[in-house]
């Protein structure tokens, strides 16, 4: 559930985005979500790096340097000489371009295939990923930060303030500072996080920090985290 959401009112007809524009959504997500840069669990995939460590090996085979004798005799006829030496800088280069073909899949390119193209409602096959409020930070869904639970930094509420996430209330501060409540420093204002519950294994909601984390602890009343979406 969404927070003062209509789809009718707040969602603009689908349109499809420049490549310019997703690759700038790209960036900001590879920037404001760590986790995206690196590589997506596979299984099987250390398997797979083990059959592949003998492949080394077969390129000591030094048969190219006759070749590029064979241009160097062939000095009257520059054209052939010029022509070996790009053919020689081809063959360098197309090694590297299997090895990323063949490297780690990203955890970006898991969820987000880099030819698949998005919409500007931010939907790929008609499930959600990511949404922003106009120039606001991307915020997953629900359902993607249930599937990566560390793209954003985690607080936990006690059990006595779950009723009220669940009614789609910001949380107070206290119930982040008892016992079952937990609070880590360094968080900012504005920081958006995943809102844990006690006795819970998957987010309950996600909002946006309405103080840094000392400001919270020292006043110890308030609200803490404004909730932008929640389960239900």
């Amino acid at each position: 559930m969404f927070k003062k959401f209509n789809p009718k009112e707040d969602v603009s007809s689908s349109t499809s985005l420049k490549s310019s524009v997703q690759r700038n959504i790209r960036g900001q997500l590879l920037e404001q979500m760590p986790l995206l840069t690196k590589p997506a669990y596979r299984e099987g995939g250390a398997e797979k790096k083990e059959e592949a460590a003998p492949a080394p090996a077969a390129e000591a085979a030094p048969a190219a340097e006759p070749e590029e004798e064979k241009g160097g005799k062939g000095g009257k006829k520059g054209g052939k000489g010029k022509g070996g030496g790009k053919k020689g800088k081809k063959a360098d280069k197309e090694p590297e371009a299997e090895e990323a073909d063949e490297g780690e899949v990203l955890v970006i390119d898991e969820i987000w295939p880099k030819k698949e193209a998005l919409g500007l409602t931010k939907c790929y096959k008609m499930r959600p990923l990511f949404f922003n409020h106009y120039d606001g930070p991307f915020i997953p869904h629900l359902r993607l930060l249930h599937k990566y639970p560390d793209l954003l930094p985690q607080v936990q509420i006690d059990r006595g303030a779950i009723k009220f996430l669940l009614a789609g209330a910001n949380m107070m501060a206290p119930g982040f500072l008892s016992k079952g409540g937990k609070l880590p420093d360094g968080l900012k204002k504005d920081d958006v996080v995943a809102i844990m519950a006690e006795g819970k294994e998957s987010a309950c909601g996600i909002g946006k920090m309405v103080a840094s984390t000392e400001e919270i602890k020292k006043a110890g009343k308030g609200v803490a985290v404004e909730v932008i979406c929640w389960v239900g």
